[in-house]
């Protein structure tokens, strides 16, 4: 039985850099909570009668 490779978690410089300059600017980020959409998704599309 082989051992299994060890496998780096740490996430990618480039990605980690690109990611605190999104949230930063305050743009969506894959991976995180979407305030804004979560509040459009929960809005009746159509008035209630």
């Amino acid at each position: 039985m082989s051992d299994r490779p060890i496998v780096d978690r740490t996430p990618f410089p480039v990605y980690s850099a690109l990611v605190t300059q999104w949230v930063q600017a305050g743009r969506t980020v894959p991976g995180m909570p979407d305030r804004e959409w979560e509040r459009l998704m929960a809005t009746p599309v159509w008035p209630r009668s």
